[in-house]
């Protein structure tokens, strides 16, 4: 299959690729740029779609030998994902952002842009399994399951979608980065809401919403 990896710069997305290269896949890597005002560096495992990450996923992609592009998304991630984050709040409930930008971003807008541009099926470093059966399951490696965050996938984005990841656990992945050269075998993972890497989500609120 001609396949899209979508590389995040982190260690799961690159091993996905890399795995997926093996599987006899032609491969082809993007990064997706999704903030407005991209930082340098990441604060430890705060943030991500920093101009760091992007580099580590280009750097991953040259070891692993596949074509590397990046797709600037931010104005789409800024709608679907903080717009709607700020307006859930607002309405008083309480937002899952992750499992937004996997709806919205990952698998609609890069799923149907990649579909458009010949390709069949996505790539994606997320903890989760599908099975023979198409249906999709948790990882083998329970503390990193990702499945509930995919859970709001049609069948037909599924369809369409690689978990290669899946049946390992996050040791074994790291473990796998170290010997294939990837510099990204120790980088901590990304973890809290992205684009409030400070943290501060009460302070976040306050600037667009007021006390």
């Amino acid at each position: 299959m001609r396949v899209l990896a979508a590389m995040s710069g982190g260690v799961d997305s690159a091993v996905a690729a890399a795995r997926a290269v093996d599987a006899g896949h032609d491969v082809t890597g993007v990064h997706l740029a999704l903030s407005r005002n991209p930082k340098t560096y990441r604060t430890g495992a705060r943030g991500c779609c920093t101009l760091e990450d992007s580099r580590d996923a280009r750097r991953a992609a040259d070891v692993i030998g596949i074509p590397f592009y990046v797709w600037d998304m931010a104005d789409r991630f800024h709608e679907d994902v903080v717009d709607d984050f700020v307006a859930e709040y607002a309405a008083g409930r309480t937002p899952n952002p992750c499992l937004r930008c996997n709806e919205k971003i990952k698998f609609a807008a890069v799923l149907d842009r990649a579909i458009a541009l010949g390709f069949d099926a996505v790539v994606t470093g997320h903890h989760a399994r599908l099975g023979a059966d198409g249906l999709l399951r948790r990882s083998v490696d329970v503390a990193k399951d990702q499945s509930y965050v995919l859970a709001v996938l049609t069948r037909e984005q599924l369809d369409r979608s690689v978990f290669p990841l899946g049946d390992s656990t996050k040791a074994e992945v790291r473990a796998e980065a170290a010997r294939r050269g990837l510099a990204v075998a120790e980088k901590p993972d990304s973890h809290d809401i992205c684009f409030i890497a400070d943290g501060d989500t009460r302070g976040f609120l306050a600037q667009r919403l007021g006390e």
